[in-house]
């Protein structure tokens, strides 16, 4: 019995040792390697996953041509996000225009280890009617269909990141973050390809409980604060589960930051994490990639 307990306790360090050294190793080399070289890397890792890294606002955005596009989004998606240790408050806006039920929605909250703030564009391939909007999956926009996106995420009021762009999906993560869903908010600025468009998103916001002095509206253009949701969030997100799950990413993010210790920087952590655990790092990158799975078993 003790010849048992003096293997297991070899092994044990041998195993501590072997990680040991296989940090410092990988410390060095982070060390030496140039922010164009980091800046690759990290990109080589994240793209196929649908995101890259923007250096100068510290945060992973989705790819215009992420494969996430040939996904749409429903209600579903929403209601089993917890269970996927996504806490966010959510804001789907339906809207009827050019024959078709639209739905531009908004996101903010935790994403595992991760905090951040979505916005995206889908359309029905009809008008549907109220019971029909939550069960229908809806399809990414095209190209001449999507609307510019502006969005600074704060923070307890100051700002975290700002980004603009014409896309059908726009995301701003920051790893290594946490932040309850309630002290964040999202200033958006959407231009509607026609001022029609904008006209009937309005309708949209107001039915969800929007009143006219929480947007201002300029031709194509329509500018409004995402704090406190309007909508009736998914079960669980206003169960306890939600604070269990907060619990879990609290802890995540407790490791997440001891293991790519001693940098304090994204990129630099990421890439120590890639370099000592890949396997690790490419589950944190993969950001929302349940996105596909969740689909197929919602279709079935």
């Amino acid at each position: 019995m003790n010849k048992y307990i003096f293997c297991i306790l070899l092994l044990l360090f041998l195993a501590c040792l072997f990680l040991y050294v296989r940090k410092l190793l990988a410390v060095r080399k982070v060390c030496s390697m140039s922010v164009e070289d980091k800046l690759a890397r990290i990109n080589q890792i994240s793209v196929p996953s649908g995101f890259h890294y923007k250096l100068s606002q510290d945060v992973f955005t989705s790819e215009i041509d992420a494969w996430q596009k040939d996904c749409g989004y429903c209600a579903f998606y929403d209601s089993t996000a917890p269970l996927f240790n996504m806490i966010f408050d959510c804001e789907p806006v339906y809207f009827n225009y050019n024959g078709a039920t639209w739905l531009v929605e908004f996101w903010k909250g935790q994403y595992g280890i991760t905090t951040g703030c979505e916005i995206g564009c889908y359309k029905a391939g009809r008008i549907l009617t109220e019971d029909e909007r939550k069960s229908t999956l809806f399809q990414t926009v095209s190209g001449e269909e999507m609307p510019v996106f502006s969005i600074t995420l704060l923070k307890d009021g100051l700002p975290v990141s700002r980004l603009c762009e014409r896309h059908w999906w726009l995301t701003s993560f920051g790893v290594g973050k946490y932040t309850e869903p309630e002290n964040l908010a999202m200033k958006i600025t959407i231009v509607f390809p026609s001022a029609e468009m904008c006209k009937a998103f309005v309708h949209g916001l107001r039915a969800a409980g929007y009143h006219y002095t929480d947007f201002y509206l300029s031709g194509e253009a329509c500018a409004f604060t995402f704090g406190t949701p309007h909508s009736l969030q998914p079960f669980l997100r206003r169960s306890f589960y939600s604070r269990w799950v907060q619990l879990k990413n609290r802890a995540l993010l407790s490791l997440f930051l001891r293991l790519t210790s001693p940098f304090r920087f994204t990129l630099d952590r990421l890439i120590l994490l890639y370099e000592y655990l890949p396997l690790l790092s490419r589950h944190i990158l993969k950001l929302r990639r349940m996105k596909k799975k969740r689909r197929r078993k919602h279709e079935r």
